[in-house]
This record gives C-alpha cells, sequence and structure tokens, in this order.
C-alpha cells in the first residue's frame, strides 16, 4: 500500500467533559482512516474555550487555522439556532469577514441542526446567509448528522439548499466493533438519565418529580420480577451524576446495596475504552441522551430511547427504529417501559439482529460520503 501523504489538520470540537463527544471522534477518524487516502496529523482545539470566552473566531482564529492544511469543525450539535447574537446563528460565531480570510479547507463535518431550543426569524436568517457562504465556496464541505438535522435544515433553508447538503452518521456508530454479549445467567441494564436541561427535557406531560417517581417504579418492578438483575446508572457529563445522585435517594435501601451500580465517569480519552466496553456489556440499555443510544446500537445492543428532548425521537425515526422509543412526556411511560424492558429482555438475539442490519446501512451510506470527501480534499489540497 501507498504511503499516505500526511497533512496537519486543526479539529475545532468538544473534546473534555462529555464522554459522549469522544466516542463520536473516536468513530468518525475511524472512518476517515478507512476512506480518507491521507493521513491526517491532528490538533486539537476545543469548542468551549470559545464559549467560556477564552478565546473569539476573530482574526487570530483565522490566523491560526490557516496555519493548517485543513480546518474540520465537528461533529456536534453546533449548528443549534438558538443562539441568537451569533453571527451565523449558530454556535460557530464567526463573522462574514472573518469568515472570507479562511484559506485554508474548512470541512464542517456531521453538525447536528437542532432546532429543538427554538429559534428566531433573526437567527434563521443569519444562519441562510452563512450556509450560502459556505456552499458557493469550493474549499469548503458541509454535512449534518442523522438527528432530525437534514428535517430541520428543510424547514429553515427550504429542499433546494438543504438537498446539497449530505447527511453523515454520527461518528459513535462506528467507535466500537459489534461484539456478542459474552456471560451466563445474569442479566443487566444501563440506564443514562440526563441531568442538563431539565426545564426543557420535562416541560410538559412529565414532570422532573414524575419521572423520578416513574423511574425508581421501573427499577424495582424489574428487580422484583428477576432478583438477579444488575442495573448500572451511566452518566456521560458531570451533570448527570448530579441527577443520579437525586434518583438513587428514591431507592429502597435493599435494591441499591443488591443490585444498583453507578458506571464510572472519566470524559477523557483514557476513560473511552472502559465506557465503551461497559455499554457493550449490557442486555439493554435506556438511553435518554444521544450518544447513550448511538454507541449500543452501533455495538448491536438493544436500546429503548428515553424520549424527553427531540433528538432522540428523530433520530430513532431515521433508523426506522420509532418502535423502540418510549415517550417519557407520556404520563403513563412507566407501564409502558416495565413491559417493554421485559420483552426486550427475552428477545435480545432478535433485536442485535435487526440492529446489525441497520448499522450495516449506516456504514455503507457514511463510507460513499467520505469518498466524496476524499474527492474534495484532493481538488483542494
Amino acid at each position: 500500500m501507498a504511503e499516505r501523504k500526511k497533512i496537519r489538520v486543526l479539529h475545532l470540537a468538544s473534546f473534555a467533559g462529555n464522554i459522549g463527544d469522544l466516542a463520536n471522534h473516536a468513530g468518525a477518524r475511524r472512518k476517515f482512516s478507512q476512506n480518507i487516502d491521507l493521513e491526517f496529523d491532528i490538533t486539537e482545539l476545543e469548542i468551549r474555550e470559545f464559549y467560556w470566552k477564552q478565546r473569539q473566531f476573530d482574526s487570530s482564529f483565522v490566523d491560526y487555522a490557516n496555519s493548517f492544511d485543513l480546518l474540520i469543525i465537528g461533529g456536534g450539535n453546533y449548528f443549534e439556532l438558538w443562539v441568537e447574537n451569533s453571527a451565523t446563528g449558530t454556535s460557530i460565531d464567526i463573522k462574514p469577514d472573518e469568515f472570507a480570510k479562511l484559506e485554508t479547507p474548512v470541512m464542517f463535518y456531521s453538525l447536528g441542526a437542532d432546532i429543538g431550543q427554538g429559534y428566531s426569524e433573526h437567527s434563521a436568517t443569519r444562519f441562510r446567509s452563512f450556509i450560502d457562504t459556505v456552499l458557493e465556496r469550493e474549499a469548503a464541505f458541509v454535512s449534518v448528522r442523522n438527528d432530525g438535522s437534514k428535517r430541520a435544515l428543510e424547514l429553515i433553508l427550504g429542499a433546494k439548499i438543504s438537498a446539497k447538503i449530505p447527511v453523515i452518521a454520527d461518528g459513535g456508530f462506528f467507535c466500537h466493533e459489534p461484539t456478542p454479549k459474552v456471560g451466563g445467567a445474569t442479566q443487566s441494564i444501563g440506564i443514562n438519565i440526563a441531568g442538563d436541561m431539565l426545564d426543557q427535557r420535562f416541560n410538559e406531560g412529565t414532570s422532573v418529580k414524575d419521572f423520578i417517581s416513574g423511574l425508581q417504579q421501573v427499577c424495582t418492578t424489574l428487580i422484583d420480577q428477576n432478583p438477579s438483575l444488575r442495573i448500572d446508572l451511566i452518566p456521560h457529563i458531570w451533570r448527570d451524576v448530579v441527577f443520579i445522585s437525586e434518583f438513587i435517594g428514591e431507592l429502597p435501601d435493599p435494591y441499591l446495596r443488591r443490585n444498583v451500580g453507578i458506571a464510572p465517569l472519566l470524559p477523557t480519552r483514557e476513560g473511552l475504552p472502559e465506557f465503551l466496553q461497559r455499554y457493550a456489556s449490557y442486555d439493554l440499555v435506556l438511553g435518554m441522551r444521544f450518544h447513550a443510544n448511538v454507541c449500543p446500537i452501533g455495538m448491536g445492543v438493544p436500546t429503548r430511547g428515553l424520549y424527553c428532548y427531540p433528538q432522540v425521537k428523530l433520530l430513532y425515526e431515521e433508523l426506522g427504529l420509532e418502535d423502540r422509543i418510549c415517550d417519557l412526556k407520556n404520563g403513563d411511560f412507566t407501564t409502558n417501559l416495565i413491559e417493554t424492558a421485559q420483552a426486550d429482555l427475552q428477545a435480545g438475539n432478535e433485536i442485535r439482529a435487526r440492529y446489525t442490519g441497520v448499522t450495516e446501512k449506516l456504514s455503507a451510506e457514511t463510507d460513499a460520503v467520505l469518498q466524496d470527501v476524499n474527492t474534495w480534499l484532493h481538488s483542494c489540497l
């Protein structure tokens, strides 16, 4: 095999504090290596430094980016349109005159176009102008992820413009090889509950208090029916730990002592292998976060999407897995979740086979788009 040309890449994204983001990057880079015949020498730039006002999308950022051969922005949820004061209507707050000074090719990779927190016509107008500028530039490539972003683009940009922007599956689908469940008769469930944006996740139908009470009933009922059942609560960010702490305060002591654990959280690259291996080990995952569904689905692990924010519902719809959503906004979610979890624990092999078909299709679609990315890169460099 011919030696690959090495290029210097500046990768702007989230790299600390959210373990799901790291799974996304690991899978994306794996796909890069399989489809792009260039060697990426990557320098990581933490996007939260811009949110924290430690950096700005100004001339110093442009000069720094121009010292590289390629700028990658994403993946991540950075086309979120609630950012009213941004020059682009999104988290990527780069003014048009600064963007025009970018000489290095820029790839907006598998971004979330999120309208779940609302948007104004003001931010939408700025976003339309920004996307028009990006699409007019030969040395720019933009794609969105499979979380309903394409639907959002069609709403904001119209069908003609959105058709120019391909979908690339989130890298979390490809971060870990699917592996058969290994173990004895003891079954285990991993549960991720999200501790951020609670006022948006529980703003109708079910309150935070209702959710905690309902999930407590789910856990105790499942354990009563299967006394050897293991339940792990899985945090992705530190706010999840706070919410988990509130939740376990409602579980009776005998269940906590015998059946319940809390998965460790080391939200850095060093913590990623154990995080992924834990997901691979479960018989069922109940996930509220986006990557708490993406990662196990990619591994072939049965899941139930705990829907209280649009991305999870839209993800399952795009995958043709609508029947695997549990709507937490439904006041009767407890009964539904108990019944479906019981059934899933009995039908693991069938669900794994179904998920394998889903991820194989996603992989092939991603490979096809990345072949276009490879051609684009060679035309730019």
